[in-house]
């Protein structure tokens, strides 16, 4: 076994003295700060105390595995024990550390001058100062091939490791079994999966810099490409969107200059769920905020480490900040910021924290005002209970988040996933839709379009979203999933802007139209079936001779006037309700309590209820905000009468209750009717196929 394990295992013991005579070890198992690539973690509860110190142990373990000479071995086993220790040290250590102007923030050069230091501290016949220049250059070097593999490092970094092998060509041992051995153990200790991945990669490099090659470096795209590569993964169309960013000059100059001269460390854990938009627009304002004549590396760590959180037991991005940041984003294009211009946010700007007095080295992340940080801390903590729902409601407008289920925190998927629910009633618009041009409304999760593309090979499908969040995973999906529709920001109230007159041969409307009526203000007035009315109106104009309009989407029952009882079975059901009236929204629910379970209400009202209370608590938030029913199907059918006039007709109209509420309500209620007997909940949603007149 290698000393050093041996050293592990005894201070893991409890026996403490072992830290006295190794200083590598005293550092990493002493310590008060975590310095942890968060890419990879799942929980930060369960980042383990002395995780570096794991880490260091981890690479250890192979080497010890590794069939090499004991010269190389024990050389390698020097270069990792020192490689971390500029992420260990108590506070007054790291303190001193940084007093010498030690590098810290670069763990790779911070590592390399405390090895450097505690040399200077052995008696000088004891000392191999050949042996130790290696050490010294393979800790300054370390972990840097896999870095440049990432992009996050330029070549040129390898240059005191190339020069060293120039001046020692008459070398008695192998150079590029000891580079290769290293790298395996220090990549590999992360993950298998990735040595596998880069490997052949690996030995590329060593390759080039055994022989001495310079001008290795990636070109801008591909470098960027290589920052991006999980957001790639997830469906980014990285060519299309950087080629079309690079046909300005005037980004392609700021952007060599900068990242020609620049490192950078933890880029890809930090942005990975910011589009290459927002990615860009970070970069140049950080070229503002910097002195480019000066600056060479940039730590994204302290963004990093604000950007995560745990949510429900899991490593999650903070959703609220990180709407913040992409709205303090939207203020300036691409072309202003390029001319200097600075967004101006009372929220949220960029924060620049200089790491050494020269300004060679910066760390990067965004502050908060006062009160927006107080109000992130209470939403966090609002989110996990339902006690706070109705100030949240109340924040939403601050954030500029919609109010549906999308922007919930961490629920951006488990809202798409909804979306894409209820694939039988999505088939049967598909079968009503004909023609060569087909545009969903509130695209969604995308599902509506995966279905209307597949039984409509030959047809271009559109979907169109008022939310560009919605519309970049779709953009993120399409690519990812080689999917042939297109999908679009528009507005559903004004979509000559976006199509032709007499254009579109069939136009869906699936659960999007009572999102208009309750959230989008029409006159001034949010709740105002004039929305509905034009959103129609909107569509009609655009649809061809001929062509069919698709309406899926809640309904009210009548006779309106008509009374149901609601008994409820679990004694906390009837202040639920009580809450729910005072928070809902769409209108006032009037009712009368009859005794400690049950209460007496209009049949629409009782619906709209039994909609959140079927939800449960964790939707109640945004269930109150939605009014599922707005017409009749008498008044749906004189709305539609109205507009269309003679230019169309309606040839399907039913109405039916939706799959699944009487099972989910059941457990929990009776609905009875005036007399107390038990009766059937009403019909819930319509399906109405319009049709233009040739």
């Amino acid at each position: 076994m290698l000393n050093s394990l041996s050293f592990i295992a005894k201070v893991k013991a409890g026996n403490k003295r072992v830290l006295r005579d190794n200083r590598w070890l005293l550092y990493l198992y002493i310590t008060e700060e975590q310095h942890v690539n968060l890419e990879r973690v799942e929980s930060l509860k369960d980042i383990q105390e002395n995780h570096v110190l794991l880490y260091v142990e981890r690479t250890l373990q192979l080497l010890n595995e590794m069939d090499i000479p004991a010269w190389e071995k024990e050389l390698i086993e020097e270069v990792l024990i020192w490689s971390e220790v500029a992420k260990g040290g108590m506070k007054h250590k790291r303190l001193e550390w940084e007093e010498k102007g030690f590098q810290l923030a670069i763990h790779n050069i911070g590592s390399a001058q405390i090895y450097a230091a505690e040399q200077m501290n052995l008696p000088f016949h004891d000392r191999n100062t050949e042996r130790e220049e290696l050490i010294y250059i393979l800790i300054l070097t370390h972990g840097l091939i896999g870095q440049f593999i990432r992009g996050e490092v330029r070549y040129q970094q390898f240059q005191p490791l190339i020069q060293w092998i120039k001046e020692h060509k008459d070398l008695n041992f192998n150079i590029s079994r000891i580079l290769y051995t290293l790298n395996r153990c220090i990549i590999e200790a992360v993950s298998l999966e990735i040595w596998n991945n880069v490997r052949a990669e690996v030995k590329k490099m060593i390759g080039w810099i055994v022989n001495g090659e310079e001008m290795k470096d990636y070109s801008l795209k591909e470098r960027i490409k290589r920052l991006r590569q999980l957001s790639i993964g997830r469906g980014e169309p990285y060519h299309n969107q950087f080629d079309h960013y690079y046909k300005s000059d005037n980004l392609k100059k700021c952007l060599e200059t900068f990242f020609g001269k620049t490192d950078m460390w933890y880029v890809e854990s930090a942005l990975q769920d910011f589009s290459l938009e927002e990615f860009l627009k970070i970069y140049l304002l950080i070229y503002q905020h910097i002195n480019p004549l000066s600056l060479e590396q940039i730590s994204f760590e302290p963004f990093m480490k604000d950007i995560y959180y745990d949510y429900k037991g899991k490593k999650a991005t903070n959703l609220y900040k990180k709407r913040i940041i992409e709205t303090y984003l939207r203020e300036c294009t691409m072309e202003e910021l390029l001319e200097g211009k600075i967004p101006n946010n009372e929220h949220v700007r960029l924060y620049i924290l200089p790491l050494d007095p020269l300004g060679q080295i910066i760390g990067v992340h965004f502050s908060y005002s006062k009160a927006g940080q107080k109000l992130i801390e209470f939403c966090q903590e609002a989110e996990k209970s339902p006690l706070y729902e109705r100030s949240i409601i109340l924040l939403y407008d601050f954030f500029g988040f919609r109010k549906d289920a999308f922007d919930r925190l961490q629920n951006e998927q488990t809202y798409l996933t909804d979306m894409n629910s209820g694939h039988d009633h999505k088939q049967l618009i598909s079968d009503y839709a004909i023609g060569n041009i087909l545009v969903d409304i509130g695209a969604g999760g995308g599902v509506m379009l995966d279905i209307l593309s597949e039984n409509h090979p030959h047809a271009t499908v559109v979907g169109i979203d008022l939310s560009l969040n919605v519309i970049e995973e779709l953009n993120r999906r399409k690519f990812r999933e080689n999917k042939s529709w297109i999908v679009k920001q528009a507005d559903a109230l004004k979509l000559k802007e976006h199509f032709e007159p007499n254009s579109v041969d069939t136009i869906v409307f699936s659960s999007i139209l009572h999102e208009l009526y309750s959230y989008v203000p029409y006159n001034g007035e949010k709740f105002n079936s004039d929305v509905v009315i034009q959103a129609l109106k909107s569509s009609f104009e655009i649809l061809s001779p001929g062509g069919r309009m698709i309406i899926r989407d809640g309904i009210m029952t009548e006779p309106k006037e008509e009374m149901r009882l609601l008994e409820f079975f679990d004694p906390s059901g009837l202040a639920f309700f009580k809450r729910y009236v005072m928070d809902f929204k769409g209108r006032m629910i009037q009712y009368e309590q009859l005794d400690d379970m049950t209460i007496k209400l209009p049949v629409n009202d009782l619906m709209e209820f039994c909609y959140t209370y079927t939800w449960g608590e964790e939707a109640y938030p945004h269930e109150v905000q939605e009014q599922f029913g707005y017409f009749t199907p008498n008044e749906y059918r004189e709305v539609i009468a109205e507009m269309i006039g003679e230019s169309g007709k309606i040839i399907e109209f039913r109405h039916y209750l939706q799959d699944g509420y009487e099972e989910f309500l059941l457990p929990k209620v009776k609905v009875m009717d005036e007399n107390g007997e038990k009766v059937s909940l009403p019909d819930s949603t319509c399906f109405i196929v319009v049709e233009k007149m040739e």
